[in-house]
């Protein structure tokens, strides 16, 4: 008898849940490419929810000093959304 893994079922909210998993990396890696390295490192997250995006960090110190940079994000990521983005907010991660 032969078994499939679970990778070989097609299934649509894997799928989805991939798709979204992607993205995030991708706006993430976009959000670091216009850091300092040192701020890059301590930026955890990107998730894009109502027009804003949401930029999570480990620490309260790396949060203020993001804060410099929103509009270099904001310029960044409107090139690779399709979706106006309004705001930036930095939220620190939990755990």
């Amino acid at each position: 008898m032969n078994f499939k893994s679970i990778s070989e079922f097609h299934n649509r909210t894997i799928d989805k849940l991939v798709f979204e998993i992607d993205q995030q990396n991708n706006l993430l890696s976009v959000v670091r490419s216009v850091l300092p390295k040192m701020l890059a490192q301590h930026t955890q997250r990107c998730v894009i929810h109502d027009a804003t995006l949401l930029i999570y960090t480990d620490s309260a110190v790396w949060s203020s000093q993001l804060r410099f940079y929103n509009a270099v994000i904001l310029a960044e990521i409107q090139l690779i959304v399709s979706e106006p983005i309004k705001t930036v907010q930095i939220r620190l991660s939990r755990g």
